[in-house]
């Protein structure tokens, strides 16, 4: 089963500079919504493993990234290749909405 590691603002830079395919889920430890997507994202890691990188960022820990990319709402999910973030999904979502929005981008 694949983990979905939580990092910091300083590691983003270098994880999508560095990963082709990055998921990264900006969420708050305290927030139920946010606790509802967690098994949805350890699914999305183990769906896409060796093909993407999915991270996860706690708003309330780092301010930078969430800035940066202009998230005020969580759950967010951004979607980024080749280090340009191509796609962002705000609130709470199914699974298959998920899948179906990073599908379209394989």
């Amino acid at each position: 089963m694949s983990e979905v590691c939580e990092i910091q603002d300083s590691e983003l830079d270098e994880i999508l500079t560095r990963e082709k395919f990055v998921i990264t889920y900006i969420m708050a430890t305290r927030s139920d919504s946010c606790r509802k997507l967690e098994p949805i994202m350890a699914k999305l890691a183990d769906d896409y493993e060796g093909r993407a990188t999915i991270v996860k960022l706690d708003i309330n820990k780092n301010k930078i990234a969430p800035q940066k990319f202009n998230v005020y709402i969580i759950p967010a999910l951004l979607i980024f290749q080749n280090g340009i973030l191509i796609e962002k999904l705000l609130g709470v979502a199914s699974y298959e909405n998920f899948r179906t929005a990073i599908d379209q981008h394989f």
